[in-house]
């Protein structure tokens, strides 16, 4: 009774949680459009979905794992005071990290599905779990309604609990299928793609709206400044045009290479101290840059090019979502509508005795004198076919006329193509030189690192494993001498070699283990690193996804780099999270405790040996660790897996 008790409560539970789960997609909608609030608007969808993975697994016993997701990362300082996002450049590390956060949660496939469970739980998940709630509602209701009421109350509330129990059920299956994420086979059908072709020019007119409000902000920017502004705007309307030629690529096919010039070096101090700028000199470097900066945006015709595309949304938005206007307006409104109209408005109907029409639109269309009052309600359902039909018809068309637009004016010019391809040579130039320099460095730091471990295996041998042999041999030569006058000394003087001859040799296996561990050699990265977790004197919760092996000299690395960090985590937090995965040529190692954060890699050695031990093999190092915690350690390795890995047992 508890059980089916505890049942009724845990649907009308999770209806509430889908309910507020569907006015948080509708929030999404409205995020997306504005673009600023889209990173918060996603983290706060993913604590939202998390929150219900967690309800629904534990309340009806579906499988729905929970989804382990990394931080996004946050901007470098470069050496120039600079931080670097992509190709752009910001003063701001806010700006920067927002961009971060933007491309971070915009790349998340499960944002997506999410968002999916999100809208259509309501129609789906949330029918068998209303279902209980309703009936014991509705029994309620009845009580002192007519002779019988009591025994429909007690007949309702008696089937309510009676089907509590499946309908959690029903609604753990319907959450589970709804937050798998399934690979989308390719759409072959004309229907099928041209209802994604679509949607698509949906979504790309709604980027270029955004495009044209920030257009509208540079141009008064620009007016009430005198043009002073006009670096800075441009600071946030060229991300957001990037944005849209990654998403046209995406979607329609057509490359659109980035065609700003690049940021030239900030001026060099003369032999004055004087900061030179053309004819000028300046005794601070920040108004130098500054007018850098505005030349730099203002000469390049990158700029107004995107202000001229920006505001050719005026006509193409409204004329790229026409065919998205027919389709919502003759599917949902005038096709579906009626189709579906039986199951939601019939029980609205025989339990309110308000009986909706299914043809409220089409009515409304009468009223408003767009169709003759004479035309049958039933008509709407070939109207809504015919404006369906002609929306899917107009996409593949107009999708041409977009990307005729968008080549016109988002591609760079022959001149600055030309630009371009100069200055990329020279910083394929600078790039190589780095990488000389880098190699350099870090064949200096291997051969540092190699004689530092051949002095301390010489040192262990020579205090530790030397000297209880030693030992050993002085005590095998007391034995011979005392076997005939003291037999009793000499069998207490053997016992003792033996005992000092096993410690040397454990000394000696503790050696090799430190070099190479034997587990590391003969099972792999995976089950070492599992093997570390075990020694590790807190939880760690492993997740390890390793098809084959690493380069052993990779492999060793990776490990002790592993280890130093689960050490330096154990000494200040409780639990840790190991996360190792191998994904298109890059071993990406994922570090995660809930410790208090604040860690500073200029503070201990500990992390830079680490930098150190992985940049031999171009490996980085990528410290995220803000003040109250967690501190997340994500460590890439460039390399190829070697051989399928055979055995994990």
């Amino acid at each position: 009774m508890t059980r089916h008790a505890l049942a009724v409560l845990r649907c009308a539970c999770l209806s509430l949680l889908t309910v507020a789960g569907f006015a948080y997609a509708l929030l999404m909608l409205i995020s997306v459009t504005l673009v600023v609030p889209f990173p918060a608007a996603v983290a706060g969808q993913q604590r939202l979905v998390a929150f219900g993975r967690r309800l629904v697994r534990r309340w009806t016993g579906a499988d729905v794992p929970d989804v382990r997701r990394t931080p996004p990362t946050p901007p470098q300082r470069r050496a120039d005071g600079w931080y670097q996002h992509g190709a752009t450049l910001y003063r701001s590390p806010r700006t920067a990290h927002w961009m971060s956060k933007f491309d971070h949660y915009g790349n998340d496939p499960l944002a997506a599905v999410e968002w999916r469970w999100l809208t259509v739980a309501p129609v789906t998940s949330a029918v068998p779990a209303l279902l209980p709630p309703a009936l014991i509602t509705l029994g309620l209701l009845a009580v002192g309604t007519g002779p019988w009421d009591w025994l429909v109350a007690g007949a309702a509330i008696t089937a309510a609990l009676l089907v509590a129990p499946t309908c959690l059920r029903c609604y753990g299956q319907s959450t589970r299928s709804l937050l798998q994420e399934r690979p989308h086979p390719p759409r072959r059908g004309l229907i099928s793609r041209a209802w994604t072709v679509t949607w698509r020019l949906a979504g790309l007119a709604g980027l270029h709206l955004a495009a044209l409000g920030a257009a509208v902000l540079t141009l008064g920017a620009v007016i009430l400044s005198w043009g002073g502004l006009l670096p800075t705007v441009t600071t946030f309307t060229r991300p957001l045009t990037e944005i849209y030629r990654r998403r046209a690529h995406h979607w329609t096919g057509v490359l659109l290479p980035s065609p700003y010039r690049p940021l030239p070096p900030p001026p060099e101090p003369d032999e004055d101290g004087n900061y030179r700028y053309g004819r000028t000199l300046y005794a601070e470097p920040d108004f130098a840059i500054s007018l850098q900066r505005y030349r730099w945006v203002s000469h390049d015709p990158a700029t107004w090019r995107d202000q001229l595309w920006a505001w050719g949304a005026v006509l193409w938005a409204p004329i790229t979502l026409l065919p998205a206007i027919l389709v919502s307006a003759g599917f949902f409104g005038l096709l579906w509508q009626p189709i579906t109209w039986a199951p939601w408005a019939v029980p609205i109907g025989l339990f309110t005795d308000y009986w909706i029409t299914p043809f409220y639109l089409w009515h409304a269309l009468e009223l408003g004198g767009a169709v003759p009052s004479m035309a049958p309600g039933w008509t709407s359902l070939l109207a809504g076919l015919a404006l369906t039909l002609l929306g899917l018809a107009l996409a593949a068309p107009l999708t041409w006329a977009r990307t005729w637009w968008d080549t016109l004016l988002l591609r760079p010019t022959a001149a600055t193509d030309l630009a371009l391809q100069l200055d990329e040579l020279n910083s394929s130039h600078d790039v190589l030189a780095g990488r000389v320099e880098h190699l350099h460095s870090s064949r200096a730091d291997t051969a540092d690192a190699a004689a530092a471990e051949l002095r301390r295996i010489e040192r262990d041998l020579h205090d530790g494993a030397q000297a209880r042999l030693v030992a050993v041999g002085l005590g095998l030569g007391a034995v011979a001498r005392l076997m005939e006058t003291d037999p009793d000394r000499a069998r207490e003087l053997l016992t003792q070699a033996q005992e000092t001859s096993a410690t040397a040799l454990a000394e000696l296996r503790d050696l090799v283990r430190g070099i190479h561990p034997p587990v590391l050699a003969e099972r792999g990265l995976t089950d070492a690193v599992r093997a570390i977790a075990l020694d590790t004197p807190l939880p760690v919760t492993v997740d390890t996804d390793l098809p084959g092996r690493l380069e052993p000299a990779v492999e060793s690395a990776v490990y002790f780099a592993v280890c130093e960090t689960l050490a330096n985590a154990a000494r200040i937090a409780s639990t840790v999270t190991l996360t190792l995965r191998h994904q298109d040529g890059l071993l990406r190692m994922v570090v995660t405790d809930d410790g208090p954060g604040g860690a500073n890699p200029s503070a201990g050695t500990g992390l830079r040996g680490i930098m150190r031990r992985l940049g031999v093999f171009d490996g980085t190092v990528t410290l995220h660790s803000p003040a109250g915690g967690p501190t997340v350690v994500i460590m890439e390795v460039p390399c190829a897996l070697s051989s399928p890995k055979t055995s994990t047992s």
